[in-house]
């Protein structure tokens, strides 16, 4: 079985070269870490190189490796429908329902401590 889950991504540079949003064909049981890596999927698709200097990948951006959750500036929200929020700041690899619309900001505005990225 696959559920379909929308991801709008906010960041100016990749927005110019991917796109904003994308409608992700994904398993079912999967998490928002496994639609960050299905959106960098497509994106290595159109090119060798991450659009974002600096940077890997979407999920490089976002995620810190070792200790399983999204760095302190990234802006993250998921909802199963208007008004019904999906914890995904919390529980990262929680599987995520048929339909889940996700918003992300690698950048996100007026963070007072922003936070290395891993390498």
């Amino acid at each position: 079985m696959s559920i379909k889950v929308h991801l709008s991504v906010v960041q100016s540079e990749l927005n110019q070269f991917a796109g904003r949003d994308w409608i992700l064909t994904l398993r079912e049981g999967s998490s928002i870490i496994d639609a960050i890596k299905a959106a960098d999927e497509l994106i290595s698709r159109r090119t060798a190189v991450f659009p974002v200097k600096g940077f890997r990948s979407l999920l490089q951006m976002t995620y810190h490796p070792i200790e399983e959750r999204f760095y302190r500036q990234v802006a993250v929200q998921a909802y199963e429908r208007p008004g019904v929020l999906i914890p995904v700041r919390q529980n990262p690899k929680m599987p995520l329902p048929d339909g889940a619309f996700i918003i992300l900001i690698p950048e996100g505005p007026c963070i007072a401590e922003w936070e290395d990225v891993m390498v």
